[in-house]
């Protein structure tokens, strides 16, 4: 190796360093409040329905109200983001939503329960586009994939302490000052987002020429980095935000990503309640406890594949692996509901699978898009998902209600939700790969 090679590989390695040390600890923190805050009524829902009144599908519904916020919001709002920059518009999310929660303490009835979960998703549009967007922003694609995974590490995290945490305000503040536990559940961990917010306007940067932290060889580096990607995605992708938005593409990647958090997103709601069924005689910290299992796997899962990923370029296996892991997982458990001890084995590793191949996904889109088109395609991405988000805790209620005590049908699904996801990785692989044939011709035409 010559020295002008072995000094780019030293700057490459020490500016990657620095950024995921700099960056990294406070997104995952902020995503980590912002999960808590989204998911803690799956852990307070018998003390809330017995208090206002809410059923089994008024849960569901109330549970998945957060994604009509998030549907009709999250595009405008990362438009935004790439006006003003992503590090003042999170910090702006964070705020908003930490005063939401926290009005989450004076609700007396569903239908204020309802309005407020739509409130809370107004305010938290945007949040995850606008990372993924900084990420694409900082991270040159060589490294995104173990940035996305460690980003996305926050929300089994937030499951795996979260669900405890609120078990454990739940049973020690119950009637403190005349107050219900789940009133301060959602008073204290809202506090907790208004806290971490200046912490975020604090850490990130912009973008690398406005960081004056970054040292002059490495920040040279990230930008001539940059442009190259740029170089290679011209004429092959769409160039702006509005024409991302109705990208063939972008919305296969949209459909793909739905699929994906199908599972995922009934499973952060409803698992204390299937702990609740199978097991008897839990206080709500023993549910949590258990609660946690599945999803601390699946930071494991998230993880282990992470770290695959950065050393080789196998993007669809990276994915398709995973997602396959999750359909055994998922039909295991359909087939074994009735031991407590494997469904919970089997729902962990369903999890890890589900959970690991979304920030793996997510490698996909951000090598196809750039600039102000990776904005509009993130947001559109992601507001296609949420309508899983809102779909999925809903229909689980429903068909489990439908399906009585035996929880069959509600896996059958998630199961074929899973295996469809796998059939649009292959695609969208499909058409990368005609694309770079396409262009390769192209190419070899232009030199003759």
């Amino acid at each position: 190796m010559t020295t002008e090679r072995a000094s780019r590989v030293d700057t490459e390695r020490t500016t990657i360093r620095r950024l995921s040390r700099r960056f990294l600890p406070v997104i995952l923190l902020a995503y980590f409040v912002a999960y808590i805050d989204r998911v803690n009524i799956g852990m307070i829902k018998p003390e809330l329905s017995a208090d206002i009144g809410l059923t089994d599908i008024g849960f569901g519904l109330a549970s998945g109200l957060i994604f009509i916020g998030l549907i009709f919001f999250e595009i405008p709002s990362n438009k935004l983001a790439a006006r003003f920059g992503t590090r003042r518009w999170i910090t702006r999310i964070m705020l908003t939503w930490g005063v939401v929660v926290m009005a989450g303490s004076l609700v007396q009835t569903p239908w204020q329960l309802y309005v407020l979960r739509i409130a809370l998703g107004i305010a938290e549009a945007g949040m995850a586009p606008a990372v993924f967007l900084f990420l694409a922003q900082w991270f040159p694609g060589k490294h995104r994939a173990r940035a996305l995974s460690l980003f996305f590490l926050s929300v089994p995290i937030a499951m795996v302490l979260g669900s405890p945490i609120t078990g454990s305000i739940l049973q020690s503040a119950h009637e403190l000052l005349g107050l219900a536990g789940w009133r301060w559940v959602f008073l204290i961990e809202g506090v907790a987002a208004i806290l971490v917010a200046p912490l975020v306007l604090r850490r990130l940067s912009d973008t690398p020429a406005k960081a004056n932290w970054l040292p002059a060889p490495e920040r040279a580096w990230l930008t001539e980095t940059f442009a190259a990607e740029q170089a290679q995605r011209e004429g092959n992708t769409p160039g702006t935000f509005r024409r991302s938005l109705t990208d063939g593409r972008v919305w296969l990647f949209s459909i793909t990503y739905l699929l994906l958090g199908y599972g995922a997103n009934a499973l952060v709601y409803w698992m204390p309640t299937i702990i609740r069924k199978s097991t008897t005689a839990l206080n709500p910290l023993q549910v949590g406890i258990i609660s946690a299992i599945p999803f601390a796997t699946a930071a494991v899962g998230i993880y282990v594949t992470g770290r695959l990923a950065e050393r080789t370029e196998a993007r669809k296996w990276h994915v398709l692996a995973p997602v396959l892991v999750s359909v055994a997982g998922f039909g295991a458990t359909m087939v074994g509901m009735d031991n407590a001890v494997l469904a919970i084995a089997m729902t962990s590793v369903a999890l890890a699978g589900a959970y690991a191949a979304q920030p793996q996904f997510w490698t996909m889109p951000s090598a196809y898009l750039g600039g102000a088109a990776a904005a509009g395609g993130f947001a559109l991405i992601n507001a296609v998902n949420n309508i899983g988000g809102f779909a999925a805790p809903y229909s689980f209620g429903w068909l489990e209600q439908l399906d009585g005590a035996d929880n069959v049908l509600p896996f059958l699904v998630i199961t074929v939700t899973q295996l469809l996801a796998g059939a649009c990785v292959l695609l969208a692989d499909h058409q990368r790969r005609k694309t770079e044939r396409d262009a390769g011709v192209r190419g070899l035409s232009a030199r003759i």
